[in-house]
């Protein structure tokens, strides 16, 4: 029996490395970086608003920038891109620890869609009518938090004016979120021109 040679059974070389079949367009790069930079204001979103907007109250009331920024990137991104972002948005504010519970994502989910079509089909593209969607989805967004809160019994009707608040208190981020989400959606090109 013959001994086979050493060099006789080699695996082949790749002649490519791994990374080069991942090429993207330029399109796609640009698609890319939106999205990672919607991710980055999110986080950001979130540490400001766990460490240092959680301190601050009035009227008992505190501020929710994460989902008001959610809502408001659906609302712009448009229908189909605004549903998957506010699924894997909602699912991972809900992961942070910082949504009140399971049902908060389900509300965000929801409502950031319901808004998102309402503007689509009735509203111009505009910063008053982004600001009136996010107004409406916030505080549907508090009031499904209240209900279940209450059904939870986790709070009390009488802090019905402070989850009210906090949705008002949560739309002055709208003015200074809308040029930023404005332009990092510039990004991957304009769902409308396409």
């Amino acid at each position: 029996m013959a001994m086979a040679k050493k060099n006789e059974f080699r695996p082949d070389k790749s002649s490519t490395p791994l990374l080069s079949h991942l090429l993207l367009t330029k399109k796609q790069q640009k698609t890319v970086l939106k999205w990672s930079f919607y991710g980055l204001l999110l986080v950001v979103l979130s540490v400001l608003q766990d460490s240092l907007l959680s301190q601050v109250r009035l009227f008992g009331a505190t501020t929710e920038p994460v989902p008001c920024c959610i809502f408001l990137i659906c609302i712009l991104e448009g229908t189909q891109n605004g549903s998957v972002f506010s699924l894997v948005a909602g699912l991972l504010y809900l992961f942070s620890g910082t949504a009140p519970g399971p049902y908060s994502m389900v509300a965000i989910v929801f409502l950031s869609v319901g808004v998102c079509m309402l503007r689509q089909a009735f509203l111009q593209e505009h910063f008053s009518s982004a600001v009136l969607c996010v107004a409406v989805a916030m505080l549907l967004y508090v009031l499904v938090n209240f209900a279940f809160g209450l059904f939870l019994g986790l709070t009390i009707w009488s802090r019905l004016f402070g989850f009210i608040l906090t949705a008002l208190l949560s739309l002055l981020f709208v003015p200074v979120l809308y040029p930023v989400v404005k332009a990092i959606g510039a990004f991957g090109g304009n769902l409308w021109k396409e």
